[in-house]
């Protein structure tokens, strides 16, 4: 199955791919929202795509191929990217940066990776596959408080502490070390295994972002994405989740509160529904966009 960019339409209409010559993908997965932007933009324009996942990046690489020395890649996480673009990306200032903070598909269907509860998968859920900090550090050794609020407050699991107790009392007894052993257990705890969101649905989520620091990676990334941007340009953020949406929300207001340009998006944009009915991905999608002051 093709790989559909989120909300690529209204991207491209927020970042106006004609007027730009360097596109900053900093989540560029498997290149939807890079292609979309070289397909747009003049033959002159680049894009410089940025993921932590070396199988994010080869796909991308196949993906894009067509455009030659039009694109170059990194690896890298997004905030310790931005930490260092000096010294791997030098001399560049993008015009444009798009960065869609969502776990991509891709990552979700490979069953070496652990994000899925749907099959017995090690207990793994890292974005970058030589990451050391796993689902299974996170639920063998976070503290009951620690896991009520990765559970409720990321995952947005109401009965947060119930699962976490249930978690904590079985590691006593035996270690986990699959999905299937975590699902089994929060369907014990909350005495549901099916209907129309798994009960494991929201429980896994926090863990996840937990263990890719998700939160902490974009509160770092946005606020020197926009001192890198030039000036008059424009980034794009989609975000999947209240407490993603609401970290772009407060960077991009105070950057307009401190002089640095103004919101290209009052509030965030949303799919609709023949999108949703297409990609599925894209349901809780929340896309924000800002307009730098000054003129490149």
């Amino acid at each position: 199955m093709a790989h559909v960019p989120v909300m690529a339409g209204d991207v491209m209409r927020l970042l106006d791919p004609p007027t730009s010559s360097l596109l900053v993908d900093l989540t560029v997965g498997a290149g939807g929202h890079a292609g979309e932007f070289l397909a747009a933009s003049s033959p002159t324009a680049r894009v410089l795509g940025v993921d932590r996942d070396p199988n994010a990046l080869a796909l991308a690489a196949e993906n894009l191929a067509s455009f030659g020395d039009r694109v170059t890649f990194v690896r890298s996480d997004f905030a310790g990217f931005l930490e260092r673009h000096d010294e791997l990306a030098p001399g560049l200032t993008p015009d444009t940066i798009v960065l869609d903070a969502g776990v991509s598909s891709m990552q979700l269907d490979e069953p070496s990776r652990g994000f899925s509860f749907r099959e017995d998968e090690p207990l793994l859920m890292t974005m970058d596959p030589d990451a050391t900090l796993t689902a299974a550090h996170v639920v063998n050794r976070m503290s009951l408080d620690d896991l009520t609020h990765a559970i409720g407050a990321l995952g947005g699991e109401p009965r947060a502490r119930r699962i976490a107790q249930a978690i904590v009392d079985r590691r006593r007894l035996r270690r986990f070390r699959t999905t299937g052993d975590l699902r089994v257990v929060i369907e014990d705890a909350l005495r549901r295994r099916g209907g129309r969101i798994h009960p494991a649905t929201r429980t896994f989520q926090g863990i996840r972002m937990v263990v890719n620091d998700e939160l902490g990676q974009l509160e770092r990334a946005i606020p020197r994405a926009l001192d890198w941007l030039a000036p008059g340009g424009r980034i794009a953020v989609i975000a999947f989740h209240s407490g993603e949406d609401r970290v772009v929300k407060n960077a991009f207001r105070d950057a307009k509160r401190d002089g640095l340009g103004s919101l290209l998006t009052k509030k965030p944009l949303v799919a609709d529904n023949d999108e949703i009915r297409i990609n599925r991905r894209s349901r809780s999608a929340r896309l924000r966009a800002f307009h730098k002051a000054g003129s490149s």
